[in-house]
């Protein structure tokens, strides 16, 4: 299964499409499609984003603890949502690691690097199914 979000960034006008994927993590990704649309905070940890606390509620499933560019993931410790654009302050020769084992659910397919890297901890996005 294949479904669309978009995460919003509200004070840049920008938005970012997040293609969800289903094969590593099936019940994650049924979770977060059942609990958008979000209004959340997000904050920033090298090049990784990460929002606050959501209504999202999974356990491990699959668990990774390196991520490829660009993957979206389900942080259980935190019921949070990650985007992984580049490396993290943990992450070695070329590897990019979260701060613990997180559930990968999709990929950012569409990125306006520039809005990624303006943004200030505690932004405001706004994460719903696209279309």
């Amino acid at each position: 299964m294949e479904k669309v979000i978009k995460i919003i960034f509200p004070e840049f006008n920008e938005t970012v499409f997040v293609e969800l994927d289903d094969s590593q993590s099936p019940e994650t990704v049924k979770a977060v499609l059942e609990n958008l649309p979000i209004e959340v905070n997000i904050n920033k940890w090298g090049e990784e984003l990460y929002t606050d606390k959501t209504s999202i509620v999974a356990q491990e499933e699959n668990a990774k603890s390196e991520v490829n560019l660009c993957d979206v993931a389900f942080w259980p410790e935190g019921n949070s949502l990650c985007l992984f654009y580049g490396p993290t302050p943990i992450s070695i020769a070329g590897k990019i690691l979260p701060y613990s084992p997180v559930n990968i659910v999709g990929r950012i397919i569409s990125t306006h690097n520039n809005v990624l890297n303006k943004l200030k901890d505690r932004a405001k996005v706004i994460i719903k199914k696209a279309a």
